[in-house]
């Protein structure tokens, strides 16, 4: 009976120091990952003053590089509140101005085939934005 005594004693022993070894290398790990700072809190640059955001334009509606068969499509998207929007198309140009809350939408007239239309924002301070969509238009079948 002492010798199953003593081989519960070493078994223990030896399962403590094995779990005891576990836990001191996990908080090791755990204390290195959180001193490895995420590349996004490097770049993260100091708040800027309202006054110095630039103005942004982004399209909601068409997607880059769609299909559509409508002769004539629904531009929309947000640019800065109350700023001046054109819509320049193959086949004409549409200007008009944003919301107080930046929004806008306008319809252009496609002509068949690939179609680049460019919008303009210009902010009443003169700061421009701009981007470009594609849009085929096709009446075959796909």
């Amino acid at each position: 009976m002492k010798k199953e005594v003593i081989l519960a004693i070493v078994i223990g022993f030896g399962l403590g120091l094995v779990i005891t070894f576990g836990v001191y290398n996990a908080r090791k790990s755990l204390q290195e990952v959180s001193q490895i700072k995420s590349p996004q809190t490097e770049e993260v640059e100091p708040i800027a003053t309202p006054t110095s955001i630039l103005p942004s334009l982004s399209i909601i509606a068409p997607l880059d590089q769609s299909i559509t068969k409508e002769s004539k499509i629904s531009v929309s998207g947000v640019a800065a509140p109350s700023s001046w929007i054109v819509i320049l198309s193959e086949k004409g140009e549409k200007l008009l101005q944003a919301d107080e809350k930046g929004s806008f939408e306008g319809e252009i007239f496609l002509i068949s085939g690939e179609n680049e239309i460019q919008v303009y924002s210009l902010t009443d301070k003169g700061e421009e934005s701009s981007k470009v969509v594609t849009v085929v238009y096709s009446t075959a079948e796909i």
